[in-house]
Parts: structure tokens; sequence; C-alpha cells
């Protein structure tokens, strides 16, 4: 532990940036190089590093045989697979803030680097500064795991509690929100709820030892939530975020899927506000756990990163065999189970025409398709002249639900079903 450690940085971004100055008077580990796309942007980072350290030759880092760990925070999938493919195949170990890269590419990665003999780091990838994918590697590696859930996305929590907490609509908190730095200039990974399923998807796979097809797992975005969903939640005795989730069945069926829900105000998630993340774990040993925290940022990522970089540290200082914990073992494929075939309560707000009958007619749809309902009530006459009627359901298979939706829309009484939201007990 005592040898200094070199490393390479790719990015000097906001994440980059944190990075830099968190290890700037690090006697123990030196940012060799910093790879960029542009040498004369300006960056806040004068009396952390020197100028010189710059470069916009990627090569000049990842063949260094100096630089030991390549700090990749560039974000995104192009060049950035190629280049951390690169850098493995240099026989550089990697420590990775990037969800998509890990999300998407991770069995190509992993197994590259088995065979290169050096670790990919990426716990920085989900929830920023909580500690939450090497606490499950490691920490609770003797447990079976139940059920994940979680807000695992900064952005479109901070819109959700804005909407609660100001009164305004979706549109007017996401500009706040990028006004405020929490959302991208084009926001769309995040609200469209394509974030959280790259994060999910991680952690289903260290959780439940299968690998995951990015494009198997299910999600929903916010971008049809209205101030009317989220007090009506409130109303009914839930709060509405958006959630990412994994289950394994007893078949084995992995149930992961990521979507906006009600869920109980009485749960710790329920609690968590703003920018914040929240991961709450079933272990059968350790029982629920839930972990709340900074899911973004450049020092709440720093943290994370750093603590990568010296957990490779130290390991390197006594051995150059890759620690089995830090290394993908699994290379199975999970059989992810169908949305259709998901089984939740519901949430649905109807816009109708001002008759009578209406209620009846949706209620005998409902039942003719085997779905309970566990309230309906209308909710009055709008400007227009129509009527709000909301629904909520008990437990039932999607499959079941979409086939009574898909009836209901057919009555010349409906003017449009505005929302169906899944409900978590």
């Amino acid at each position: 532990m005592n040898r200094k450690i070199k490393i390479g940085l790719l990015g000097a971004g906001v994440v980059g940036s944190g990075v830099i100055k968190t290890l700037a008077h690090n006697p123990s580990i030196e940012i060799k190089k910093i790879g960029v796309k542009d040498l004369n942007k300006k960056r806040d980072l004068n009396g952390y590093v020197d100028k010189s350290a710059f470069t916009t030759n990627i090569n000049d880092i990842i063949t260094d045989p100096e630089i030991e760990i390549i700090v990749e925070v560039l974000g995104g999938l192009t060049p950035t697979k190629d280049i951390v493919m690169q850098a493995i195949q240099n026989k550089k170990h990697i420590v990775t803030a990037n969800k998509d890269l890990i999300a998407t590419y991770g069995a190509e990665l992993f197994d590259l680097a088995k065979k290169m003999g050096v670790q990919i780091q990426f716990e920085a990838s989900v929830c920023g500064g909580i500690p939450i994918i090497n606490t499950l590697k490691q920490t609770l590696i003797a447990n079976k795991f139940k059920k994940i859930i979680g807000i695992l996305n900064g952005t479109t929590n901070y819109i959700l509690s804005e909407m609660l907490n100001k009164k305004m609509n979706f549109e007017m908190c996401l500009k706040e929100a990028q006004r405020e730095g929490y959302a991208e200039p084009d926001p769309i990974n995040d609200i469209s709820g394509k974030d959280v399923a790259y994060k999910i998807a991680i952690l289903a796979s260290i959780a439940f030892g299968e690998r995951i097809k990015i494009e198997d797992v299910f999600y929903e975005g916010i971008e049809k939530i209205s101030l009317a969903d989220v007090f009506l939640a409130e109303d009914l005795g839930y709060r509405l975020k958006l959630i990412g989730m994994v289950e394994q069945e007893e078949s084995g069926l992995l149930d992961i899927r990521v979507h906006p829900s009600f869920i109980k105000k009485n749960s710790t998630l329920a609690s968590v506000f703003g920018a914040n993340n929240g991961v709450l774990i079933k272990g059968d040993l350790v029982g629920e756990l839930t972990f709340i925290g900074p899911g973004a940022g450049s020092m709440p990522t720093a943290s994370s990163i750093l603590g990568d970089i010296n957990m490779l540290r130290a390991q390197l200082a006594s051995s150059k065999n890759p620690n089995p914990l830090f290394v993908c073992q699994h290379s199975d494929y999970a059989k992810i189970k169908p949305i259709s075939e998901t089984e939740n309560g519901y949430f649905l707000r109807i816009q109708t025409e001002d008759k009578s009958g209406v209620v009846g007619q949706v209620g005998t749809i409902f039942g003719n398709a085997d779905v309970s309902i566990d309230t309906l009530t209308q909710r009055g006459i709008n400007p227009d002249g129509s009527a709000s009627i909301t629904i909520l359901t008990h437990v039932v298979k999607e499959k079941k639900l979409q086939k009574a939706i898909s009836e209901v829309k057919k009555l010349n009484t409906i003017k449009q079903v505005e929302n169906v939201i899944r409900v978590l007990e």
C-alpha cells in the first residue's frame, strides 16, 4: 500500500473534474495523463493539475507502461467502448462510472478482462456516491437476494418531488431541473426510464448471478405524468415515484422492469426526495436494507471512483492476480418475465363524456376481463364538459388489465384513457 500508483483519466467533465480535485494532493495516486477532446476548453482546475497532463491522443494513455489503471468518465457508448477494449488489451485495469457501457457491453468487456488478467471496477455506475455495488458483491455475498427496488435516477426524482412540493406541471419542473443542473439539455435517457433500466440491469446481474440483455428490460418513463396523478396518489395513500425493480421467482424467471409506480407513503423509499437515490434490498439473511444518498454529482461520484481505485491499489500491492470477488464469474443469461405476465395493482385515470351509465359500462368491462376493482370514483366535471373517473384495481395480471383497457377504449363515451400507473404494495 506504500507504493505510488499512476492512473490515466479519460474525460475531464463534471465527474472527471471531481476526480482530479479529489486526487490532486493524494501522495499515493498520481494522475499521469488526462484524455480530453479539446485542449483549449476552459476548465476550473487551476492549482489541481498541470496543463501538460492533458492530451487529445488517447493512445498516449492506454499504451503508457507506467499507467496501471484507466479511469473512464467519458460516458456514452461510442467511441468509449472501443477505447476501453483497447485499454484492457493493453492490460490496464478499468474504473468506470459508465452505466450505459456496463449494461450494454458488460459481457464482452468482462470476458476480455478475465482473459487479459485485469479487473473492471464500476461502483460509480449506479447511484453515484451510494456504495451499493461492492456491498452486493462483498458485504452481502452470503445472502440469497429476494428483491431489489429503487429510485435510481436523481433527475426524475427531482422532477416528481418538485411537482409535489411546488404544484408545478411536468414541463415546468423539467425546465427547473435543467436550470439547476440536475437534467441534461437532452434529458431523454432520464425521463424515458432508460437510465434506470441500465442501472437495474447492473444490480440484477450482480445480485442474481446472471447476465442481463438490456433490450429485455421493460422501461417506461415519466413523460405522461400529470399533477393530477401526483396528487391523486397522495389522496389514495401512495406516493408517485419512478421505480426500477427486480425480483426472482421460484421458477427462476426474473421480473425486472422500470416504470412510474404508486408506492405506500409509509415506505422508506417514499421519503426519498430531490435528486437523491434510494435502494431497498431484501436478502434471506440480512432482511431488508435501504440505502439513501446522492445518486449523482461531481464529488459523490468521485468518492465511489476513488474507492474503486484504492481497492485496486491495495490488491496490486500484494498480488498481480485478480481478486475473485472483483471478477465476473457468471456467463448464463437470465430468463426475463414478459411485462404482460407481471402482476400489479393499477391506477387508471379516464376522461369520459358526462353521461349516465358510463361508470357501469366501464365496471362491466373490467369484470368481464376478470379485473377486480378496488375503487371507482368520478372526480367531477372538467371545463370542457367531460368527466374524469379514476380506478384503483386489486392485483391482476397485466395482460388482463390491457385487455380491459382495449375494450374500454372502444366505448363511444370514452374520450381517452389518460394514464395507467402500476401500484406496488
